[in-house]
């Protein structure tokens, strides 16, 4: 089929680029490897953990964290099971929402084929396939409930959409849409959706102690700014291929906006959920944080709604001007999206490219050389925790508190006392102080009986995805311990 085609074309682009420009495999973002560490604590038997048997709700979706312990557990490969599996729930996405298009207009099979197409080559979406996150498994239930509204399975939708909340706690906002409808319909769908929402906070306070996942209370905080609705309502528009930003990668054209207004029109009073979906995320995610993050990876599920609503409005509008032969208008429109998309997905395959070198040339690396420097046993307290976790195979101290309470560093350092920390110094800099044994930068403890002097750096000669150029590995002394000798040093350039 057209559409399961190009969603592998678009995969095969992706994975390349990764080879030639990486030279390897792996994930392109940390927090990837944070699913990675829960899934392989589970598949060992330790339990839903982030450092083994310490029971921890950190991770944002434990429906995904588990089924990569799954397939971990059934293959012993954890990057190439997280990608496979973002893959094929890709896959699927596409063409339910070529199945969605043709209930959404009946008979018009090229306008449906052009949605489902649209979807498979989203270079945003094509990224999250082979991300290694939880976002395919996400759009998957978004997809499938789509289809399930649009054949009027309302009830089977917000089951889906509940489900997915499994995976991405912000799906409540999609949930409580799914409850717009007549009222005789609202208690039956509240009989589905409830247990499914209440074994989920159940799920989060027996792990966690919280209704939600720890990395919510840290990274959400809610609050009504204006400033943060226009941002992420320019973020939006980035999407749909509106200039906010010189950096921003415009994916999508800037035609499917009239054309989803249109839709939207069209739409809004027999499916009003779509247009409401579409531009109520970035309004309701405003709410919690003032940015959609790096891809616009908080928001990026509109995109199946936007190409949907397209879609509808691009039918009525070629049978407006071509009643007879609509088919011309509709094929015409597919060639100009379709040209954009694909322009753009050659861009984002090199940028994904550079995500993975990036990720592995400094935090897979850097917790390699945890490994080697520390004992087993031993502690190490790092800001980006992900691969540093996965890699050095030790207890973890999550400087930034996304899997422990967050704290002041010098009161981690002195409650844990881990061996060795790797951090941002931009992100600490405040605590640094100059060591008089050797005139460089350390940390000290909260008790001021130890410092943490450098032992070396992992620095990106070409940086796309983290937040600092280098890295920095420091190791636990004494207060008047000597200088780490010169020799023991390392700077590691990628």
């Amino acid at each position: 089929m057209v559409v399961i085609a190009a969603a592998l074309g678009g995969v095969i682009l992706f994975l390349a680029r990764e080879k030639s420009i990486a030279g390897g495999w792996g994930f392109s973002l940390d927090d990837s490897w944070i699913h990675a560490v829960f899934a392989r604590n589970i598949a060992t038997g330790h339990g839903f953990s982030f450092n083994p048997d310490e029971p921890v709700a950190g991770s944002t979706g434990p429906l995904y964290s588990a089924i990569l312990a799954a397939l971990y557990w059934a293959t012993s490969d954890m990057v190439w099971s997280a990608k496979g599996f973002g893959i094929l729930c890709h896959a699927v996405s596409a063409l339910l929402i070529y199945r969605s298009a043709l209930r959404l207009a009946p008979r018009e099979d090229l306008a449906a084929l052009l949605a489902g197409t649209l979807v498979a080559l989203s270079p945003s979406l094509v990224w999250a396939s082979v991300s290694g996150m939880e976002i395919s498994l996400y759009l998957l239930f978004v997809c499938l409930g789509i289809h399930e509204y649009l054949s009027g399975r309302t009830i089977r939708a917000s089951a889906a959409w509940a489900a997915g909340v499994w995976v991405r706690p912000d799906g409540l906002f999609l949930v409580a849409l799914s409850l717009i409808g007549p009222i005789s319909q609202l208690w039956r769908k509240l009989r589905v959706i409830v247990p499914i929402l209440v074994a989920y906070v159940a799920f989060n306070v027996a792990i966690g102690h919280a209704a939600f996942p720890q990395t919510v209370g840290t990274k959400a905080h809610f609050g009504i700014h204006l400033a943060n609705t226009i941002n992420l309502l320019r973020e939006w528009g980035t999407i749909w291929g509106l200039p906010y930003r010189r950096w921003d990668q415009l994916e999508h054209p800037a035609l499917l906006v009239p054309l989803m207004l249109l839709g939207a029109a069209l739409t809004v009073r027999q499916r009003p959920l779509l247009a409401l979906y579409l531009i109520g995320l970035p309004i309701a995610f405003s709410l919690f944080r003032e940015n959609s993050s790096s891809h616009k990876r908080y928001i990026m599920y509109v995109i199946p709604f936007g190409i949907l609503l397209a879609t509808r409005g691009a039918i009525w509008l070629s049978r407006r001007l071509s009643p007879e032969t609509p088919r011309p208008i509709v094929a015409a429109l597919a060639v100009s999206c379709l040209v954009w998309q694909l322009v753009y997905l050659d861009r984002k395959a090199t940028n994904h490219g550079w995500n993975v070198q990036n990720i592995n040339g400094m935090q897979v690396v850097l917790g390699q050389i945890a490994e080697r420097v520390t004992e087993p046993g031993a502690t190490v307290g790092a800001s980006d925790i992900g691969a540093i976790g996965y890699f050095s195979h030790r207890r973890i101290v999550d400087l930034m508190g996304l899997v422990n309470a967050q704290r002041p560093l010098p009161e981690n350092l002195s409650l844990y006392r881990p061996d060795v920390i790797i951090v941002d110094m931009e992100w600490f800099a405040p605590y640094a102080r100059r060591d008089p044994a050797s005139s460089f930068w350390a940390f000290y403890d909260a008790d001021s009986t130890h410092k943490y002097a450098v032992l070396g750096a992992a620095e990106l000669e070409h940086n796309t995805i983290a937040s600092t150029n280098t890295l920095i590995l420091l190791k636990r002394q004494g207060l008047h311990d000597p200088p780490i000798p010169d020799q023991a040093k390392f700077k590691i350039r990628s």
